[in-house]
Formats: structure tokens, C-alpha cells, sequence
């Protein structure tokens, strides 16, 4: 396993269809994750937000790579003040009794290694374990 990609696993007590619409509908998405008002899951389509975070409001371009709905959704990560490259995002929607166990991968970091901390491997597998483990969870436990 590269050290410069990311993988976190979690486990909701959800239909991989609902989980799929509780991370593709961009009214829930907005509940847990980011108000992403031109988020779209057709492949090409280009969606953009951003957050502030402490002094520096970090916007973030991405673009949709592959969508197998309810199995798999794919779609780049890119800063534009780090013109280095994309990274790139893969939801994975694996049935389970009862529940749907999301994998995560987060590749590409190698291409923000010379961007300070506010881009390492530790801030962004921390954001994600606190979107997937916090965010989400609270979110599907309302459902």
C-alpha cells in the first residue's frame, strides 16, 4: 500500500441505495458534508466549494471520473492554487447484511507534498475519518 493514498473503511446500518442517496443528493449532502450547489454524478460533470479554515477559505474543483450508482463513485480533487495536479476520490459501496461498508481512497497526495501541512497524507486521512466517522454517521443515524 503507497504511503501517499489514503483508505478508510466504515460500516452504516444502511442499504447501499440509501447510502448512495444520503452521499449523491445534493439536499443530503449538504446535511453532512459540504452545500455543493452544482454537484452532479454524470461523468465529465465539474462541481467546485469551499471552506474556511482558520484565515484561508480552501476552494476545491473536482470532476466527476466514473459512476456506477450505488456501487461506485469516482472524481478528482484539485486545489487551484496548487497547480501540481489532481488527486483522485473513489467512494466504493460494498453490500453488506443489513448495512453497506464504504470504502475510501484518496490517491494522488504525492502531487501536495510541497504545499505545507495544511496538504498532508495526516490532515486530509484526519478530515476524512471525521467526515466519514462524525459527519456522516450522525447524519445516517437521523434517517
Amino acid at each position: 500500500m503507497s504511503q501517499d493514498i489514503i483508505h478508510i473503511e466504515r460500516t452504516y446500518p444502511i442499504s447501499p441505495a440509501a447510502l448512495w442517496q444520503a452521499m449523491t443528493d445534493k439536499k443530503k449532502l449538504k446535511d453532512w458534508f459540504f452545500d455543493i450547489p452544482n454537484f452532479s454524478t454524470e461523468v465529465g460533470a465539474e462541481f467546485e466549494f469551499s471552506k474556511m479554515e482558520q484565515e484561508n477559505k480552501n476552494f476545491h474543483q473536482c470532476q466527476v471520473l466514473e459512476v456506477k450508482p450505488g456501487e461506485l463513485f469516482r472524481f478528482t480533487w484539485r486545489h487551484p492554487k496548487l497547480p501540481q495536479g489532481n488527486s483522485i476520490i473513489t467512494w466504493r459501496f460494498i453490500p453488506r447484511r443489513g448495512a453497506t461498508t464504504l470504502h475510501l481512497t484518496h490517491e494522488g497526495l504525492e502531487h501536495f507534498k510541497d504545499a505545507g501541512d495544511q496538504f498532508s497524507q495526516e490532515r486530509f486521512e484526519t478530515g476524512w475519518e471525521r467526515i466519514l466517522g462524525d459527519s456522516l454517521t450522525k447524519f445516517i443515524e437521523k434517517l
